[in-house]
């Protein structure tokens, strides 16, 4: 019994402090494998809207490397664009719905990685951190837009925010990496804002700045943009603000507690707002917890995840409201009709990321329990009900009908390939025929 115990505790113990390679590349691969493996075998090898529909046809139309600066819908898409444009320069047509999906699996595991490594800042303990790591993998809202394409990399790149800004480098090579990663971030997603504030924390520190001023002037960028290129609203009605406090019980707890639409809208048709609400108030209470008894940096850090968890959520509903958002105005078919897509991705990232830190700061006795409440939550919806783009349309099959309209004669020297949503304002990639010789 007392060997058993001993080995539990070690099990447990904060023992990881490796920077061994391996590690960090296990932690990719592993990673981009299982976000894979989320994916039904169609939408691996089918294009998602602006994958297809805005970035690779910008390449098409112009090859320059300046493309990848081009604003669109008001914003810049750095990674995203520079992704498509490599697809496109490197790689043969037949190829380009996988290597996209599988790219942008990779960039996953890659925020997982880094995440990992910035989770230092906070624990030294493997399992916590591989917890902080596991989120963006594993988060159950992720599968029907968010995973395996590149116009919503962006969500993963919110949540690997704070982390830059917490870890304090402590090489010359380590404050580059996390540099670059937090430039590539601020060029990549504006809301990455909301975590200025991250800065007062340990202001007086000189090697965090790297990272503050590159997400600062990537954040800039993207003001600049928004400013010089206004995003296009269509008509929409005025913003129900009950809706928008609505919205993070919908798209944060209750995505992390009931896992997808279907069972978020029975257990509100059946039960009331009681459940949902119920949701909410155990992570309010985790992060209550946290601020009592953790130091400074769990507080910094528990403020942040709940914060970054409230304003992410509600600007979605605010920004984009729709009748589909306005959730204090659903009866029963309203809610039967609910869809949770990518607007609850980044939220339920940050209450998922409040368990390892509750595990950290309650220490070794309660660590386990936390840390397997966290894997419950992820596991029990690792296999996604729907996917956006489960059932195509197939990028190969497509193209090879393509191809023979092509060979037509007096065909038209373009030929539209088509991607997911069908019902998308726009309706594929525009081929030119030349390419598809």
């Amino acid at each position: 019994m007392a060997v058993l115990t001993v080995r539990r505790r070690a099990f447990f113990a904060p023992t990881v402090r490796s920077r061994n390679p391996v590690v960090y590349a296990s932690i990719v691969l592993v990673s981009t494998l299982i976000s894979l493996a989320r994916l039904p075998g169609p939408a691996i090898g089918t294009l998602w809207a602006e994958d297809g529909g805005i970035f690779i046809n910008d390449v098409l139309k112009d090859a320059g490397l300046r493309g990848i600066f081009a604003p669109y819908q008001g914003y810049l898409h750095v990674v995203p664009r520079g992704v498509a444009w490599l697809v496109v320069r490197l790689l043969p047509v037949d190829a380009w719905a996988i290597a996209v999906t599988v790219a942008a699996c990779l960039i996953v595991g890659g925020v997982a990685a880094l995440v990992f490594h910035c989770s230092s800042a906070l624990s030294s303990n493997t399992w916590v951190r591989l917890g902080f790591a596991a989120v963006p993998v594993l988060v159950a809202a992720s599968p029907e837009e968010a995973l395996g394409n590149l116009a919503n990399l962006h969500w993963y790149f919110l949540y690997l925010a704070p982390w830059l800004l917490l870890k304090r480098p402590r090489t010359w090579a380590e404050g580059v990496l996390l540099t670059v990663a937090a430039l590539l971030v601020g060029l990549t997603e504006i809301q990455a804002a909301v975590f200025v504030p991250l800065f007062l924390y340990r202001l007086r520190d000189a090697r965090l700045w790297g990272p503050r001023l590159a997400l600062l002037v990537g954040v800039g960028a993207q003001v600049f943009t928004t400013l010089a290129f206004p995003r296009e609203n269509p008509a929409a009605p005025p913003v129900n603000w009950l809706s928008v406090v609505y919205g993070w019980f919908v798209d944060g707890p209750s995505a992390v507690m009931f896992g997808t639409a279907g069972q978020i809208s029975r257990v509100v048709v059946r039960f009331g707002w009681v459940p949902v609400v119920l949701a909410g108030a155990l992570f309010l209470a985790a992060t209550a917890l946290i601020l009592v008894r953790g130091g400074t940096r769990e507080r910094v850090a528990a403020g942040a995840f709940l914060g970054g968890s409230v304003v992410i959520a509600c600007a979605a509903v605010a920004l984009n409201f729709r009748p589909f958002l306005d959730y204090a105005a659903f009866d029963d078919a309203g809610w039967n009709a609910l869809h949770l897509g990518r607007y609850a991705v980044a939220p339920s990232m940050f209450l998922l990321a409040l368990l390892p830190l509750l595990g950290e700061v309650l220490g070794r006795s309660a660590r386990p329990a936390v840390l397997g409440v966290l894997a419950v939550l992820m596991l029990v919806y690792f296999f996604p009900v729907a996917v956006g783009r489960e059932f195509g349309p197939i990028w190969a099959d497509h193209l090879e009908q393509a191809r023979a309209a092509c060979r037509t004669p007096g065909a038209e020297p373009e030929q539209i390939v088509p991607i997911a949503p069908t019902d998308w304002s726009i309706k594929g990639v525009n081929l030119p025929c030349r390419i598809l010789d």
